[in-house]
């Protein structure tokens, strides 16, 4: 089969598209011909890698894992024994945290894991883009978030703030995003109650207190959001923070019970998919697509997406 290999870390150009052993589908497995995945922030982490301690599991001095691809959408093309939930021709989406390896014309996952049926409605390249939300929808609920409760999410252009956005007025709270000005727009077409242009005013300044506070882009220090937090507010990012002082925060704050700053740290889960597609199917969430790029292209969908200025997902089109 075709796949995007990576056998060294690196820059985008160590990934090189070629041949790869065709999987086959074991007991309990599903063997999927896939159409559509993504490139997102976290192969790029695989792939570079980052952060350095990561090595520690995915590979001290070269990657373990040489194709990568977390999410994926496609048709079932075969089934092993003791597998009853899913047949061939079965259009399916999921996640593959264990394994990765979507960046390839197969992929093959065991049926108990996170996949389903995808959602009505919606393509492949509308299903396949998980990671994002994935991320988004563990913060917030690890916030246990709810109806009446107010979150400020900081940079809600990317696959996981469009996701969070989306999902956070989907568990009922009044969402204050905010953005670049190019990207006013599309967080007010996304449904926030209140958009924030970072370029021009101090999110810090705001009026407002905030139960809870999502940095999506995990680059800002906790210390800016504690100005916007209510007494009991809690801060939660999507990376180490501008000074990598996230995780040692989240530490402190378990070790104390305070609770102000938490770093969830991913699970993926079938009932996680089939919260997604319910979301889907309810209108309550969609992909925000920016570009498309062929599988033979994947360097260039890399590099793109390292310039920190996507919007959405960068898709890459697998099948034809």
């Amino acid at each position: 089969m075709k796949a995007a290999i990576n056998t060294v870390y690196g820059a985008p150009e160590v990934v090189v598209v070629g041949e790869a052993p065709n999987p086959e589908a074991g007991e309990g497995e599903v063997l999927i011909r896939v159409h559509a995945t993504t490139v997102n922030r976290t192969d790029c982490g695989m792939r570079t890698p980052y952060p350095l301690f990561a090595r520690a599991f995915i590979g001290l001095f070269k990657p373990k894992l040489h194709i990568l691809g977390l999410d994926f959408a496609g048709v079932v093309e075969a089934v092993g024994a003791g597998v009853t939930a899913f047949k061939p021709g079965d259009k399916v989406f999921g996640l593959s945290p264990n394994v990765y390896g979507a960046h390839a014309e197969y992929i093959c996952v065991p049926a108990n894991s996170s996949i389903t049926h995808m959602p009505n409605g919606v393509d492949f390249a509308e299903a396949a883009p998980l990671e994002g939300a994935w991320y988004a929808d563990m913060s917030l609920q690890a916030f246990n978030i709810g109806p009446g409760h107010k979150i400020l999410i900081y940079g809600t252009s990317g696959a996981i703030g469009t996701a969070a956005l989306q999902l956070a007025k989907a568990y009922g709270a009044s969402v204050t995003a905010v953005t670049s000005s190019a990207h006013l727009a599309l967080a007010e077409q996304l449904g926030a109650d209140r958009v924030v242009d970072y370029e021009q005013e101090d999110f810090t300044a705001l009026d407002e207190a905030y139960d809870f506070a999502l940095d999506a882009v995990g680059k800002q220090s906790y210390f800016r959001f504690r100005k916007v937090l209510k007494p009991k507010g809690i801060f939660a990012s999507t990376d180490l923070g501008s000074w990598g002082e996230v995780m040692w925060l989240a530490l402190w704050s378990k070790i104390t019970g305070n609770r102000r700053v938490i770093f969830p740290m991913p699970k993926a889960s079938k009932a996680l998919i089939e919260t997604m597609k319910a979301r889907i199917e309810a209108g309550q969430y969609r992909a925000v697509i920016d570009r498309r790029y062929r599988l033979d292209d994947i360097v260039e969908a890399y590099r793109y997406v390292e310039t920190g200025q996507k919007v959405g997902n960068v898709i890459i089109d697998v099948a034809p």
